[in-house]
């Protein structure tokens, strides 16, 4: 029993020899991985953050960028903007159908106490446009000419140089559901009254000074 005694002290004190090691040995290596996290866990925050403000910045200039273009293509000739209440929006202009009628002349000057005039198309799609829209009713519109000698002028004293032929004899212009007449200045009827939209008189406005 005595001969025993020594040799199992010594395999304890091997077994707690190798128990310190592994404890120092676990401490160095919590030590290296607490040294590893510390540095490179904020350096990787830090790349994060910089990605995400990267990509916000990128995110809110591709915003303001489409805002800009939408801004800039509005109206376009559907546009229902811009216009005086029961004035209807197509391209840059603002029209006026009314549902009284009287002759031109009254017609033409009620138009001008609406900063406005009888109504004049620019366009094949303008055209079309009052067409479709004026139901079954006729209208005056601003065509009007000195004689049948003489060539169609607009309100605005501009002459007319649509393609777009005027039917009958007479010297004032109005819209039917054949396209384009003829009548006397005293005749009855409703009128479409024409103006630019707000929208197209902002973007003048620049242009004003020169």
């Amino acid at each position: 029993m005595g001969a025993d005694q020594p040799a199992e002290a010594f395999v304890g004190m091997l077994g707690t020899t190798h128990r310190l090691q592994e404890g120092e040995m676990g401490k160095k290596l919590q030590g290296q991985c607490f040294r590893i996290v510390s540095v490179e866990s904020p350096v990787k925050l830090y790349c994060c953050y910089g990605v995400i403000t990267v990509l916000t910045v990128a995110v809110f200039a591709l915003s303001v960028a489409l805002s800009v273009r939408r801004s800039e293509q509005t109206p376009d000739k559907y546009t229902y903007a811009f216009c005086p209440r029961n004035w209807i929006g197509f391209g840059s202009k603002c029209f006026y159908f009314s549902e009284n009628t009287n002759d031109w002349t009254f017609s033409q000057n009620f138009c001008k106490e609406q900063e406005a005039h009888l109504a004049q198309f620019d366009s094949d799609e303008e055209l079309e446009f009052l067409k479709r829209y004026k139901g079954a009713f006729d209208y005056w519109i601003g065509l009007r000419r000195e004689s049948p000698e003489h060539p169609w002028m607009w309100t605005d004293n501009t002459q007319y140089n649509s393609s777009v032929s005027i039917r009958g004899v007479e010297e004032y212009a109005y819209l039917n559901n054949n396209g384009i007449s003829s009548a006397r200045v005293y005749a009855d009827r409703r009128w479409i009254c024409s103006k630019p939209s707000s929208y197209a008189l902002q973007c003048q406005i620049p242009f004003s000074s020169f």
